[in-house]
């Protein structure tokens, strides 16, 4: 048995492959559709999109119920001696205090397990390179303690970057924070926002472009300025955007130098979120 087990909300995009290699965990959302609630793994993703087209009878989601969150914890405890969950920023969603509700209820049910809840104060690629380094730490044997810490290591360098088509989703979501301007703007234009922990996981707008690669093109200058020539890592996710996202790829692989990256379509509950044709990545630099 290892030392500590990973959970990863979904809205992470852990890549399976990597999920499997490095044995994290999903923990999903709830999406709530004409008057019944749904484990997003229930969710037929082209129908989804379909619904969201129409801008009628929307879903909501909502996160993992503390009940539901305390048997992942079981489950985990039947694989480690602790866990660590990381969650998405506590600034989009109640993850964190469900999954705070049921580490109390956990400290009765099992009081020998170890449980590390940690938000991210991040989102989408961003978030899957914390669970990424995490996986990686757990999977070399370290302590609760010293994952801990390389996931929080990576959080404070972590930035996540939005390039949105339309921020009607995000801001009917309630999340679109100091960027509520841009969403009341008809010019059609492509938005750049910010979460990371210098935005205390809120939303910080960028920039706006009227195309695709001029905000690509400009919002990787803002990486290049950030990373100056060192080592960086990718996480890409994209809401049913394969060609955005593998055109946002060959630009990093063409701008920087080893790169380690990851790409993957969101989980159902950031399409809700988010809506249809956004790219979005996190990345990091090494020392």
């Amino acid at each position: 048995m290892r030392q500590v087990a990973i959970i990863a909300d979904s809205v992470a995009c852990v890549p399976p492959d990597v999920a499997e290699k490095y044995d994290i965990l999903n923990a999903p959302f709830h999406i709530s559709m004409d008057g019944q609630s749904y484990l997003e793994t229930e969710i037929d993703k082209e129908q989804l999109y379909t619904r969201l087209r129409g801008k009628e009878n929307l879903p909501t989601t909502s996160p993992a119920s503390p009940g539901e969150t305390l048997e992942l914890y079981r489950k985990a405890g039947q694989r480690a001696a602790a866990v660590l969950y990381i969650v998405m920023t506590s600034g989009f969603s109640q993850a964190f205090n469900s999954a705070t509700q049921a580490k109390k209820l956990a400290s009765e049910q099992l009081p020998d397990l170890a449980i590390e809840v940690f938000d991210s104060l991040s989102v989408g690629g961003a978030e899957m390179l914390i669970a990424i380094e995490a996986a990686k730490a757990a999977s070399e044997g370290k302590s609760l303690a010293e994952v801990t810490q390389i996931a929080n290591r990576i959080k404070q360098r972590v930035v996540s970057f939005a390039l949105r088509p339309s921020l009607f989703h995000f801001d009917r979501s309630g999340r679109v924070g100091s960027a509520k301007d841009w969403a009341k703007s008809q010019l059609p234009t492509v938005t750049v926002l910010e979460t990371s922990v210098a935005s205390k996981g809120a939303t910080k707008p960028i920039l706006r472009e009227r195309k695709l690669s001029k905000a690509i093109a400009t919002t990787l200058d803002i990486v290049a300025a950030r990373s100056q020539g060192k080592k960086l890592h990718f996480g890409i996710t994209h809401t049913n955007a394969p060609d955005k996202a593998e055109g946002l790829k060959r630009e990093v692989l063409s701008r920087f130098n080893q790169v380690e990256l990851y790409i993957r379509e969101y989980s159902p509950v950031a399409v809700v979120i988010n809506g249809e044709g956004m790219v979005e990545f996190g990345f990091y630099a090494e020392d």
